[in-house]
């Protein structure tokens, strides 16, 4: 197998990415792509405790209740 130009690219990038910025590194990437990178816990820790209850205070408030719904 031969190495190929793709090859070298490859390599160099990773050689060399540790010269380049966090956003640098992140051009290109959603929210989305990061994310699915983290666990859930990753992504709790990494956030503020306050912030995290805000949004579950907001989620509640938004998911309409099921309660008094009769099933047909």
């Amino acid at each position: 197998m031969s190495y190929t130009m793709e090859d070298f690219r490859r390599d160099y990038v990773k050689e060399h990415l540790h010269k380049l910025t966090l956003q640098e590194r992140l051009e290109g990437l959603s929210s989305d792509e990061v994310l699915k990178t983290l666990s859930l816990d990753e992504v709790l820790k990494a956030l503020p405790a306050d912030a995290i209850e805000e949004f579950i205070r907001r989620r509640k408030h938004d998911v309409p209740s099921r309660k008094g719904k009769k099933k047909k």
